[in-house]
């Protein structure tokens, strides 16, 4: 298999973003402190270690009455006085021998005391608020020991454990890791500044109305959602350039000036109107890939752009809609999360339901659909200009050459939301 030509740089998509991040090097080294409630996707870029143990002190891990172990016969009934109650946020009262301590899920177990006895084990007298004493009976096959239904201090981690590490994508538990050490304002890695750049003299806007011939431009706002999502980005509203490799590469040269990456989509295949790689060339661009065993997507080129400050990655996206989608998602955006000095969380897998049997020589992005039982189901697709098809999918999943996807987990993308 070859494109224009010439083998293919590299056997699988996979290869050639590992290629393409090589050149990065240690990517953007700019962070900035911002408060947690703009946390949220972003990448840490500091270790985060806890200030004290967790739990910070011992304490019960459900509502009951904190006793001694010792107080308690081995067979047999038991009764004992509650003489205080151990409140959340509060030192705990002193439980003398015999005496038991009501006490609530979170509250500080009292000095002396070693196990909790949950409430539903005991019978409270008298009933109501307040209780007097207790009393129950102990069974020698489930008798209560030291330990039980207590989180001991530092259990879960020491202080001074790491508990966060740099290039992590905060999420919701994340930041609530955050909140709990104080780190009210961590260090971040500043987003990646990336321009989209659409070609093609058939474009207009999707506000406007084609004529017979033109086409409403999909992928601009589609990729500039794609990328919005991600609140480790910052991407430009996207332009329309036209022209041809000389215009196209002036402005390229000059988004390469305030931008830390560049998305162009179209004008990459091999029709003589397919301005971007000649544009790229005249920039003095290092072509890494141009070119991948992949459908669809297979014209995807990635390079490296000289400038003053450092070379920049350039990714140029065939202008077919749905290649443009797969090859952002599959591509673009570990590209740029290396830039950004990041780490994606895992790719999930999943089973295809109902494969067709279908097979191809080259990597096969198949859009699917997500069931209610998990499963991927194909979605009908005539083309990969066939947008319909890809808004009827929740993304796609990769296959290997020759497979049909009828046994085993595959990577699936989701289309960002």
């Amino acid at each position: 298999m070859s494109f224009r030509g010439s083998p293919f740089a590299f056997e699988s998509p996979a290869r050639a973003i590992d290629a393409l991040c090589a050149e990065l090097g240690d990517g953007l080294a700019l962070q900035e402190r911002v408060p947690l409630a703009d946390c949220i996707g972003r990448f840490l870029a500091e270790e985060v270690a806890l200030d004290r143990d967790s739990p910070a002190f011992d304490n019960a891990m459900m509502d009951g009455y904190a006793v001694r172990a010792s107080d308690l016969p081995a067979t047999g009934g038991f009764r004992l006085q509650v003489e205080a109650e151990a409140r959340i946020g509060q030192p705990p009262p002193h439980a003398a021998a015999g005496a038991a301590i009501r006490i609530a899920t979170g509250a500080p177990l009292p000095v002396a005391c070693d196990l909790v006895l949950p409430r539903e084990r005991v019978h409270e007298r008298p009933d109501g608020a307040a209780v007097q004493w207790i009393e129950g009976s102990i069974d020698a096959t489930h008798a209560p020991r030291a330990g039980d239904h207590v989180r001991r201090r530092g259990e879960n981690a020491k202080a001074g454990s790491v508990v966060l590490r740099g290039g992590e994508c905060l999420s919701m538990a994340s930041i609530g890791t955050l909140a709990t050490v104080g780190c009210h304002t961590p260090a971040v890695r500043v987003r990646v500044r990336v321009a989209i750049v659409t070609t093609g003299e058939e474009l207009v806007c999707s506000s406007e109305t084609p004529g017979p011939y033109a086409i409403r431009d999909s992928n601009g706002p589609a990729l500039a959602t794609a990328l919005a999502a991600r609140r480790w980005i910052h991407a430009s509203t996207p332009m329309h350039e036209p022209g041809d490799e000389h215009t196209l590469a002036m402005c390229l040269g000059e988004l390469a000036a305030s931008h830390d990456a560049i998305l162009i989509c179209g004008g990459v295949s091999m029709g003589h109107r397919d301005p971007v790689r000649t544009a790229l060339e005249a920039l003095h661009a290092r072509v890494i890939f141009h070119g991948l065993p992949q459908r669809p997507g297979k014209p995807v080129l990635g390079a490296m752009v000289p400038h003053a400050r450092r070379s920049l990655p350039v990714l140029a996206l065939p202008g077919n809609p749905l290649s443009a989608l797969v090859c952002c998602e599959r591509i673009a955006i570990p590209v740029l999360a290396k830039l950004a000095n990041g780490r994606l969380p895992a790719t999930p897998a999943v089973m295809l339901d109902r494969a067709d049997g279908r097979t191809l020589p080259m990597w096969w992005h198949r859009l699917v659909r997500i069931g209610a039982d998990g499963r991927a189901h194909l979605v009908d697709l005539q083309g990969s200009g066939d947008v319909p098809a890809g808004g009827r999918a929740d993304g796609f999943i990769e296959l290997p050459p020759g497979e049909s996807g009828a046994s085993g987990c595959w990577p699936f993308h989701a289309w960002p939301t």
